[in-house]
């Protein structure tokens, strides 16, 4: 004696439902990727911006940054005299003269150091920011391409379901108006004799 009905198959998920859900997953990862993108670019922009601007102001400001160290030294020993050794008030004058003259030249050189190193930054940043961009668009790019596929299939599914009653239709053709050959009336006629035997008997 069997004990009740076997237990029920697990159903197989419908595989258009599951590429659907796919669909949406991948739908989901392209406007934070485009939102990232363009802030990317506007952050390349401005540093664009910043690289024509900082090359600008090298270009302008006097180029002597090998001459760093030694104007830094000249100064140094300037400050020294003055501080330590004893001078007529002209003298004195014309040695803090020389000094703040010295110091001119070391901040030029020392904003074009600046200016320069500045601009090696810059670069860099915008070195970074396109490979980022590059990155990010590969990333929808492999996105896009999923989702060519998973519609893709899609569609072959969604084809193959709607094409499968159509053989059935074309096998089963429209009813036509009956068609009665010489040995269909025959075989009527004959079971009609018998019919009617079996009734007068």
């Amino acid at each position: 004696m069997q004990s009740g009905a076997a237990p029920a198959q697990p159903q197989k998920p419908d595989r258009a439902e599951e590429l659907r859900k796919s669909i949406d997953v991948e739908k989901k990862k392209i406007p934070p990727l485009i939102d990232n993108i363009k802030r990317q670019r506007h952050r390349l922009a401005y540093k664009l911006a910043e690289k024509d601007a900082v090359s600008k102001l090298a270009a302008i400001s006097q180029d002597r940054t090998k001459d760093i160290g030694y104007l830094r030294r000249r100064k140094e020993r300037l400050e020294f005299r003055i501080a330590t050794e004893a001078f007529t008030l002209e003298a004195e004058k014309d040695l803090i003269r020389k000094k703040n003259a010295i110091e001119e030249e070391l901040n030029k050189a020392l904003k074009s150091y600046r200016l320069r190193k500045k601009a090696g930054f810059v670069e860099k940043d915008i070195e970074f920011l396109k490979g980022s961009i590059d990155a990010l668009e590969k990333q929808v790019d492999e996105v896009d391409k999923k989702l060519d596929e998973l519609y893709s299939e899609l569609r072959r599914i969604n084809g193959q379901q709607r094409r499968r009653p159509r053989p059935e239709r074309k096998d089963t053709p429209a009813p036509k108006h009956a068609e009665i050959s010489l040995a269909d009336i025959a075989t009527i006629k004959d079971k009609t004799k018998e019919s009617g035997k079996s009734n007068g008997a």
